[in-house]
């Protein structure tokens, strides 16, 4: 009786041809120093245009609101990805969030959020509803996901805010609000967007929900 050797089955620890081929690349970790550079150089700018933009809206913000800081952080893994974010104006206490975070997330999007909590919360999406038909929040997006810290894109996370009927029903069931605008790096436009341009006008756009 012969014996006929049948191939070994594959397993989580055997490396498959796609392995070997990522490991042999080297452009991605050796021009990422540099790209990150470039992004912290971008939230740079939008920092100090938007300390500029502020000084006038000082009496309209929480009582501790930062105008100044502007911190920027980074992180090596988001679900697996860098990012770069920047927080002007920024409140984080116990009971009170009031920030305007920028977010840079490698392989996904630059996406400018404000994010909000305390006891203003209904005032802020009763502001929402009577301007989410306007123009400027048509492509704006309304957090939908149990955290202010998801950003995943999805409808199980974000719904347009132009979608009101949705959304008003389950607003009572969060504790915080956070609309965003997204820019994804896969548009041919990201190679020429203004980042400072782009995120004062975010903040200009949302003022009617923000300031008061």
């Amino acid at each position: 009786m012969s014996i006929i050797d049948t191939p070994k089955s594959e397993t989580s620890e055997d490396w498959r041809p796609k392995d070997l081929e990522m490991i042999s690349h080297l452009e991605v970790f050796q021009n990422k120093p540099a790209i990150l550079k470039k992004v912290e150089s971008r939230l740079t700018k939008l920092k100090e245009a938007m300390a500029l933009e502020l000084l006038p809206c000082v009496a309209q913000l929480p009582s501790g609101t930062n105008i100044e800081k502007g911190q920027i952080a980074r992180g090596e893994n988001h679900n697996g990805f860098p990012f770069l974010s920047l927080d002007i104006p920024q409140n984080f206490s116990k009971n009170e969030m009031y920030t305007y975070r920028t977010l840079f997330w490698w392989g996904h999007y630059l996406g400018f959020s404000l994010i909000l909590k305390g006891n203003k919360l209904k005032n802020y999406f009763q502001r929402l509803a009577e301007n989410c038909s306007e123009p400027p929040f048509h492509n704006v997006y309304l957090s939908q996901a149990p955290t202010p810290w998801e950003w995943r894109l999805g409808q199980q996370y974000f719904i347009p805010v132009s979608d009101k009927q949705t959304w008003a029903e389950k607003s009572n069931l969060l504790d915080y609000m956070k609309i965003m605008r997204f820019h994804s790096i896969d548009d041919a436009s990201f190679k020429e967007l203004d980042w400072t341009q782009a995120g004062v006008k975010f903040w200009k756009d949302m003022s009617p929900v923000c300031l008061g």
